[in-house]
């Protein structure tokens, strides 16, 4: 009876596994769809993180987004705006040159609005201050 039994467990167990390799390519995970969002939207949000002055963290959390989902749209606005035809225009105030205590003559500089100065010479290739820009922007 139980070499009956053992036999009857080992066929199941066989048709059970045979089974499964049949049907193993008819096995499908199907996971949640990704949401989509409007180029509008994203637009603000962007803007918003760059400008409310909260981390990135809590504009993401007040829009229902993912941080890292903003941090790459950031990314993505900072990489289309160094095309020239492309970027956004910045206002910009010229004043007089006027030689400063501890600055010498020729030499630039680009005070950001959360009052930090970048300061660089007349012969630093535009390039360069735009990259120098980009890398120290918030």
């Amino acid at each position: 009876m139980n070499n009956f039994i053992e036999n009857e467990h080992e066929t199941v167990a066989a048709n059970v596994a045979a089974t499964a390799r049949r049907n193993h390519a008819a096995i499908e995970i199907v996971g949640e769809r990704r949401r989509a969002y409007t180029p509008a939207f994203r637009s603000r949000v962007v803007k918003a993180s760059f400008e409310s002055g909260f981390p990135v963290r809590e504009v993401a959390r007040q829009h229902g987004i993912h941080v890292s989902l903003l941090y790459r749209w950031r990314q993505d606005c900072r990489r289309r705006s160094r095309r020239p035809e492309e970027g956004p225009l910045v206002p910009v105030r010229l004043a007089e040159p006027v030689a400063q205590e501890g600055q010498a003559s020729g030499q630039m500089e680009i005070t950001f609005r959360d009052g930090s100065i970048l300061r660089f010479g007349h012969d630093v290739p535009p390039e360069r201050v735009e990259r120098l820009i980009m890398l120290l922007r918030p």
